[in-house]
């Protein structure tokens, strides 16, 4: 019986997260609509190559960030805040000197 309670709980809490995800996803769709559409497109036809699109994905959080207040966080280095429009090349090069130099002995 707890283990069926458990169930359900847990069915009820995906019911909320997928709703908000939902309302969450049509609000950027309306708001932010051909930055999405220009950005997965790129990503779509370059296969997967992100590196191609980062002309598309600063647009698309621009757009995020002027119309939500969302600024992308570059997850792979937390506690360097990159500007408003860096791109990824930029970000990598000042990680990658920084992991250099944390590597050197």
């Amino acid at each position: 019986k707890q283990w069926y309670q458990r169930r359900v709980r847990g069915l009820r809490e995906g019911q909320v997260v997928t709703n908000c995800t939902k309302l969450f996803m049509d609000r950027v769709y309306k708001e932010c609509k051909m930055p999405l559409a220009r950005h997965a497109t790129c990503v779509d036809l370059s296969t997967r190559k992100f590196h191609y699109c980062r002309a598309t994905q600063v647009e698309f959080d621009k757009c995020m960030l002027e119309k939500f207040g969302i600024a992308r966080d570059f997850t792979w280095y937390q506690d360097k805040q990159p500007n408003e429009m860096q791109t990824w090349g930029e970000g990598f090069r000042e990680w990658a000197s920084d992991f250099v130099n944390a590597m050197k002995p």
